[in-house]
């Protein structure tokens, strides 16, 4: 039972992906003339948009966050591509203090209604592992590559102010990079265990500009299982997740 749930955990996060791309896409293109005064349109009400930076244009993020378990530091950056207003993609770099860490993020708007819409984000991560010390953990450790996928749904508001308001629920997904492969493509002796570990998250932000292209995000992630928060140290993901953001668009 616990292997078809894990299972189907990882295929709502795939189905949610190419859902997304689908989404985002299937609106006809307009003529040459119009998509050029849409882009300037787009690149001045992508100014303080975390996630959508507007058509060719560029947001680049750093963001920091607080870990009792590992020194610092805990930082993360991200570039993030605006493929049309509706859809951007971007990649992620950074440490947790105790690991490195890089990745993908894929951010779509699946519903918009003047100020409101509802948009769904994606983020995969690889930590490629740890054997002895890292950066300022001295401590002895040795990690196994492993992976998080993360899929998110938010309702999103924005005021007369510019202030956008976001909340919203998702699945996370973390597993061993060496387990996994024994899952799929191990042999038939050995024992197949779901290497997936499946949780439910809640997502809250909110996003104040801070000058002509910088704007400032404080998020919470929550963790949890079977509907209440994850214990800190159970899992390789902790249970409170709080982050703030800096994002600056080109």
């Amino acid at each position: 039972m616990k292997t078809a749930t894990n299972n189907s955990g990882v295929t709502l996060n795939i189905a949610m992906f190419i859902i997304s791309i689908v989404l985002a896409n299937v609106l006809p293109l307009c003529d040459v003339s119009a998509q050029m005064v849409a882009t300037g349109a787009d690149q001045l009400e992508g100014r303080h948009d975390p996630d959508f930076p507007g058509r060719k244009t560029l947001n680049a993020g750093v963001m920091v966050t607080y870990s009792p378990t590992t020194p610092p530091p805990a930082v993360v950056g991200d570039i993030t591509y605006g493929i049309s207003r509706k859809f951007s993609l971007g990649v992620i770099g950074g440490t947790t203090g105790a690991q490195s860490l890089a990745g993908l993020k894929i951010n779509s708007i699946l519903l918009q209604h003047n100020n409101f819409r509802v948009i769904c984000r994606m983020v995969v991560l690889y930590y490629p592992g740890r054997d002895g010390q890292y950066l300022f953990d001295k401590s002895e450790k040795s990690i196994m590559p492993w992976m998080l996928s993360m899929g998110a749904v938010n309702a999103e508001w924005k005021t007369q102010s510019g202030i956008r308001w976001s909340v919203g629920m998702g699945m996370l997904e973390t597993h061993c990079v060496e387990g996994m492969k024994k899952y799929f493509w191990g042999t038939s002796e050995e024992a197949k265990v779901s290497p997936f570990e499946i949780f439910h998250t809640a997502h809250g932000s909110v996003s104040f500009p801070v000058s002509n292209r910088l704007t400032f995000r404080p998020e919470v992630i929550l963790v949890m299982k079977e509907g209440r928060l994850i214990h800190k140290g159970d899992f390789q993901v902790l249970p409170i997740n709080p982050f703030l953001k800096l994002i600056y668009t080109f």
